[in-house]
């Protein structure tokens, strides 16, 4: 005669580690994805002042910082790293910098480090908005 009372499941302890495990990856990304989001419309804000009806090279710091300041405040970007534009004038064109980073309270004492950097050459616009890997560079 076979055993009828065989385990068919989890034990208790199982299921508490696995639904331990699901909340801090939730807690995770609850926290961490809005800087993600954010970060991602500071890049369409770059890659829209690249499309822009008038050239970069052409345009003032202060135009470019009012430009990328209408497009944060349109899409709510409230990070005080996305307000540190730096713009470069160089002869071969303008090179805009937005490279910042933000820590994210994880718990009580533990953070998480971010770090963005967002980049625009006005000679290569479609090239937006990761900074070019230098050669020898690691």
């Amino acid at each position: 005669m076979k055993l009828i009372n065989k385990q068919k499941g989890m034990s208790s302890l199982l299921l508490l580690f696995v639904l331990s495990s699901a909340g801090f990856f939730m807690l995770c990304a609850f926290k961490l994805i809005p800087s993600y989001a954010e970060d991602r419309y500071i890049q369409e804000a770059l890659k829209s002042l690249g499309e822009g009806s008038k050239e970069i090279d052409e345009m003032t710091t202060r135009e470019i910082k009012r430009a990328l300041g209408q497009h944060y405040m349109l899409n709510n970007v409230r990070s005080e790293g996305a307000q540190q534009i730096k713009v470069e004038r160089t002869n071969k064109g303008t090179i805009i910098h937005i490279d910042y980073e933000i820590r994210v309270p994880l718990f009580i004492n533990m953070s998480v480090v971010m770090n963005f950097e967002n980049y625009l050459h006005s000679a290569k616009p479609l090239e937006c908005c990761k900074p070019p890997r230098e050669v020898g560079k690691k």
